[in-house]
């Protein structure tokens, strides 16, 4: 699942190419993809892209915008002007030819075309006047994202949970934006074992939590997030983020622990999700 660096990366990408853009037509594949009306959307310029938490929203002229949730499998594909911008779950339809029969919706724009596709069919895109995007349910329950925070408020807030802070980091109602992949990372950064749980932590621990959190988020922007397990061998053209070549413990079981302890990573599942850790470091 693309998370806030996979997103914010797709966020910086179309915000280069598509302000200024005019949407011609919506043509949607998939019912089921899309939310509201695509008359709302058509006939609208562009002005900026924007995120929020694991959600991207696309601001256009008047009262309207675009809520685009990747959830699972999304992506966005712009092509046009000679250049071809990805971005969200990397799949070999950022290089192939689209529509594809993963496509559920269709931005042609003015200049270019704009594709939403979408393997398991689990996100979504929702066209709706500005107060009702801000009004949503899911943007009114998420709790602050990490970069909006200073420790001791990422302190207080964890330290009421009596769950695992795995679990404590990924609740996007306490914490938004971070998935799977970086939480591993952060508890691994703060040698806390993932089972832990949150209000069990030592003063020291939730400072290097909190300045784990923030330094694995960083560098997943800066590397423009992270290729997914199931797309390693597909040649992307350098269309793929490039974290994983930067993991912690994710997705690295049975090998040494980067801090040369001599501790194998080990994986379980905790939450229903996959789970990383050194067992010699983190306690």
């Amino acid at each position: 699942m693309p998370e806030l660096p996979e997103i914010e990366t797709v966020r910086i990408q179309l915000q280069r190419v598509l302000p200024g853009k005019r949407i011609k037509r919506v043509e949607i594949l998939k019912p089921k993809s899309f939310q509201g009306k695509p008359e709302m959307a058509e006939g609208k310029k562009v002005l900026g892209v924007g995120r929020k938490a694991k959600l991207l929203l696309i601001d256009l002229e008047g009262e309207t915008d675009l809520a685009i949730h990747f959830k699972m499998t999304g992506q966005l594909i712009y092509i046009g002007n000679g250049e071809r911008v990805a971005g969200g779950h990397p799949t070999a339809d950022f290089t192939g030819e689209l529509p594809s029969k993963h496509t559920r919706v269709i931005f042609h724009l003015d200049k270019g075309t704009l594709f939403f596709n979408d393997q398991r069919i689990f996100g979504w895109v929702k066209a709706g006047n500005k107060e009702e995007i801000a009004r949503m349910k899911f943007l009114k329950t998420l709790g602050p994202e990490p970069f909006v925070i200073d420790e001791k408020e990422f302190i207080k807030i964890i330290n009421k949970r009596k769950k695992p802070i795995k679990l404590v980091l990924m609740d996007q109602t306490v914490l938004s934006g971070v998935g799977n992949i970086y939480a591993n990372d952060a508890c691994w950064e703060a040698k806390v074992n993932p089972r832990r749980l949150a209000n069990t932590l030592t003063a020291k621990q939730n400072k290097e939590l909190f300045e784990g959190v923030i330094r694995v988020l960083e560098e997943g922007i800066k590397y423009g997030g992270a290729t997914a397990a199931d797309a390693k061998y597909i040649d992307l053209h350098g269309m793929g983020g490039h974290y994983q070549e930067h993991f912690r413990v994710y997705d690295r079981e049975g090998e040494l622990c980067l801090r040369d302890d001599g501790g194998i990573i080990h994986r379980f599942v905790l939450g229903g999700r996959g789970t990383y850790l050194c067992p010699v470091c983190q306690k």
